[in-house]
């Protein structure tokens, strides 16, 4: 399968995902999610609810409901499309950097409990602030494309530099590159 085509194709104006994204303001999780399973399956739901019917389980690590695992969004996404993680476990100038021609996944946290180092073993608490949300680097020069959406800002698409921190500094940040290939990865 071709991501990196299909990504954009999933996100375009006349598509059931751009249509839902638009109409309601979907968490950032569930954005991301939605366009996985797109992206993967071709879900194409007219409702959130069509999305989470597809795969219960996934659906709920996709939308981090369990706070010790707060970067199941990030592992759901592999489980579907592959690709690699890189994490930074706080960003000081150095966001982890992202793959020209490729479409990513970018998990961000701030005030985890971060515990040992790696990611395997950080927890949401009390005061933690997380937003998940997709970034396309183009392949030659030019601006990164992020999506994204929240319950109180909705749907919006904006370009910019990824350059030092990206606006992360301070934040535990997993960054997903997908392939621009892949094979089936659930083998199905």
């Amino acid at each position: 399968m071709e991501i990196t085509g299909k990504g954009w194709l999933v996100i375009a104006p006349s598509s059931p995902f751009y249509e839902l994204a638009k109409k309601e303001n979907l968490p950032c999780c569930t954005l991301c999610a939605a366009w996985v399973l797109d992206v993967a399956h071709d879900v194409c739901g007219l409702t959130v609810s069509d999305y989470a019917r597809y795969n219960k389980a996934w659906w709920k690590a996709a939308n981090v409901w369990d706070r010790d695992k707060p970067w199941s969004a990030l592992e759901a996404a592999k489980e579907k499309l592959g690709g690699s993680v890189e994490y930074r476990e706080k960003v000081n100038g150095d966001a982890p950097p992202l793959t020209a021609g490729s479409w990513h996944i970018i998990q961000r946290w701030g005030r985890l409990d971060l515990n040992e180092s790696g990611l395997e073993d950080d927890q949401v608490v009390g005061n933690s602030y997380g937003h998940t949300y997709l970034a396309y680097a183009p392949a030659g020069a030019g601006d990164v494309t992020i999506v994204q959406s929240s319950i109180k800002k909705g749907y919006r698409v904006s370009t910019g530099a990824w350059e030092g921190g990206a606006g992360l500094d301070g934040l535990s940040v997993g960054v997903l590159t997908l392939p621009c290939y892949t094979e089936d990865v659930e083998g199905k």
